[in-house]
């Protein structure tokens, strides 16, 4: 993010050099009073690149900030994306076994059915069988007596 390549130790030093300059030309300049307008400007030129310079530093320092919190955001965002991915994972895994789940219900339901059938027809066999039985037994009790 620094202009030009330059570190900022390396922008402050030559900043500072620039200002010493600027500070011998003012001081030159105090003693000559045909000068004195020149003077007036000169320093209004001085402080508003001081004031420009201290900007810079401020909105520098406001980018590292801001960069750095772009980084920790796009961390976050990745992050919530990945578990956004497992969570979709995770509900397709369990829609599947609830899927499973409900066939495993179908299949016993369909099984108690026929269960269910099955006793109905034992018990009309064994109703037949009963009726055999006696019927059978009256024909001995007759026979018997006979």
């Amino acid at each position: 993010m620094e202009d030009k390549g330059q570190k900022p130790e390396a922008d402050e030093n030559s900043f500072e050099s620039l200002e010493k300059e600027f500070q011998e030309v003012l001081n030159e300049l105090v003693g000559d009073k045909s000068l004195d307008k020149f003077r007036v400007e000169y320093e209004k030129l001085t402080n508003a690149l001081k004031k420009s310079h201290e900007s810079e530093k401020r909105l520098m320092t406001k980018c590292r900030e801001l960069n750095a919190e772009i980084v920790s955001n796009s961390v976050k965002v990745a992050t919530a994306l990945k578990l956004s991915q497992e969570d979709q994972t995770t509900i397709t895994s369990l829609k599947k076994e609830i899927e499973k789940a409900w066939k495993m219900v179908d299949a016993a339901h369909d099984k108690e059915l026929r269960a269910k059938e099955t006793i109905q027809t034992l018990k009309h066999d064994i109703s037949n069988l009963t009726k055999l039985v006696e019927q059978g037994a009256g024909l001995s009790v007759g026979q018997e007596h006979g």
